[in-house]
């Protein structure tokens, strides 16, 4: 099944939402092909810097899988834009690294990367 441009996007807003990305960054999403890619949808976050992310979503990718990789590269993007601030915190008091998105019935959440049966979810 194709992704659909509209679906990502609420996706890169969703996942945004929960990372906080800085004042003025730009999200853009389109389909389209990249270099060793397939069709697919392309999402860049253009930072206020000048510098930007983009991930490629290629249609062959299931869904809940194109969910994942979405949030884990924005989050490593903007995670590296902070200088290592924990982009979100760790939803466990005391853990100083950030949470880690996990995908479930086809909803995202960010949990405590030392714990796959608990944390927040967003």
């Amino acid at each position: 099944m194709a992704l659909d441009v509209g679906t990502v996007r609420g996706w890169a807003e969703s996942v945004l939402r929960g990372l906080g990305p800085p004042d003025g960054a730009v999200l853009q999403v389109a389909e389209g092909t990249a270099p060793g890619a397939g069709a697919g949808v392309h999402v860049t976050l253009a930072y206020p810097d000048g510098s930007s992310v983009t991930v490629d979503l290629d249609d062959a990718l299931p869904e809940p899988e194109a969910l994942l990789l979405l949030a884990e590269q924005l989050q490593d993007s903007l995670v590296e834009s902070t200088g290592g601030r924990p982009v979100p915190p760790c939803p466990v008091p005391g853990h100083a690294h950030p949470a880690a998105p996990r995908v479930s019935n086809g909803a995202l959440s960010w949990r405590c990367p030392l714990d796959d049966t608990g944390g927040a979810g967003s």
